[in-house]
């Protein structure tokens, strides 16, 4: 006899800024499948943007969604057809389930399937419920068990965006030599963690990240996420001065700051601002890479010509593929150090708040924020 639907806690979102905190129901685990509680799900900026725009680039929400991709938890009940787990492990969610059958799944770049199902997503319909939620059932397939060095699940949790920074490192294929230069342009979660994997999966000697925030760059160099810091001027230029003008500055700038005239080997571009795409390009060296990691507007005026002529490859990275492992044990090795980006916690009962809070750039007591973790407990 099957045993009675749950009643669990959740956070819906209805419509950009229109969130609500209700009761939904949560079967028990079918074939295959683990039921989790939910302990820690990390806010993303690509979840923030639904919260503000109800879209995140072309992905518009078509109907109530459950935010939250970033997630970890413990096992509460076991699916049948479930092998090596058992009630109490402690595990990782890696939210985007793939058909497993198409080309690009059986190439290895499932991250390209198009039947993905992915959690908060909008690419397809009907969405994806994401981990909000007091408890979930997902495919035991798509879970990975915490190492035993992570005590605290909330950095199991960063390992989602950690293999997103890997799959941009694997993209770019690092020449680990001592004359090879760096840059990371943006200093929030997914930059830091870039600029990290660079060091520690990529073999880079030498890595700058750059933004506009000062505090951000400071929190950096500071915890070592990166070896050196520039602080991007905001002025403005008009566009009389031409449509590049300001990222023809901006590259300039960059390029003086870090002492390299002809530019950097490898750009990772991590927050998709139009402006940060354009000076991506403009500060690479000829023959070098861009890698967008940033999910920004969808068209955006590109220095496409700059890049041509001098054979600048522009490499996209779309969620990641194959990663997780690696990402872990990077958090496993590393837990101290990455741990700090979790700045905040809320409790699941204040998603809203915790909404607000990861939309600003420091939380009322003027205190950097980077990370805001939701927790289940209410």
């Amino acid at each position: 006899m099957a045993k009675p639907e749950e009643q669990v806690l959740a956070a819906v979102l209805y419509a950009e800024k229109d969130m609500r905190i209700e009761q939904k129901s949560v079967a028990s685990p079918q074939s295959g499948e683990l039921q989790i509680l939910v302990t820690h799900t990390g806010i993303c900026g690509s979840d923030l943007h639904y919260y503000h725009h109800g879209r995140n680039g072309d992905f518009a929400l078509q109907h109530p969604l459950s935010l939250g991709h970033e997630s970890a938890g413990v096992v509460t009940a076991i699916g049948p057809d479930v092998d090596n787990y058992k009630i109490g492990d402690r595990v990782a969610l890696e939210v985007g389930v793939p058909c497993e059958k198409c080309k690009y799944c059986t190439q290895g770049r499932y991250n390209l399937c198009p039947d993905m199902k992915f959690r908060s997503s909008c690419k397809t319909a009907p969405h994806y419920d994401g981990t909000l939620v007091q408890k979930v059932n997902h495919p035991a397939r798509w879970c990975h068990k915490v190492p035993v060095e992570i005590k605290d699940l909330a950095l199991a949790a960063l390992a989602e965006p950690l293999a997103v920074s890997l799959q941009g490192i694997k993209r770019s294929q690092i020449i680990p030599t001592d004359e090879a230069s760096v840059l990371v342009l943006g200093a929030g979660a997914v930059g830091l963690l870039t600029a990290f994997a660079a060091k520690a999966k990529g073999g880079a000697k030498h890595v700058e990240i750059a933004d506009i925030s000062a505090e951000r760059v400071e929190f950096a160099i500071v915890n070592g996420f990166a070896d050196h810091g520039i602080v991007l001027p905001t002025t403005k230029l008009t566009t009389e001065e031409g449509p590049l003008a300001a990222a023809i500055a901006q590259a300039s700038f960059l390029k003086s700051k870090a002492g390299t005239d002809s530019g950097f080997d490898v750009v990772y571009e991590c927050t998709g601002v139009q402006i940060c795409v354009q000076t991506a390009v403009l500060a690479c060296r000829a023959g070098s890479k861009v890698i967008l990691i940033g999910m920004g507007a969808p068209i955006q005026l590109f220095a496409v010509g700059s890049a041509a002529t001098r054979e600048v490859d522009i490499i996209g990275v779309f969620r990641y593929a194959n990663t997780y492992p690696d990402a872990l044990g990077l958090v496993a090795r590393n837990g101290t150090m990455i741990g700090k980006l979790v700045t905040h916690n809320v409790t699941l009962n204040n998603a809203v708040s915790a909404f607000e809070l990861a939309s600003s750039p420091m939380d009322k007591n003027k205190n950097l924020v980077i990370k805001v973790m939701i927790t289940s407990e209410c």
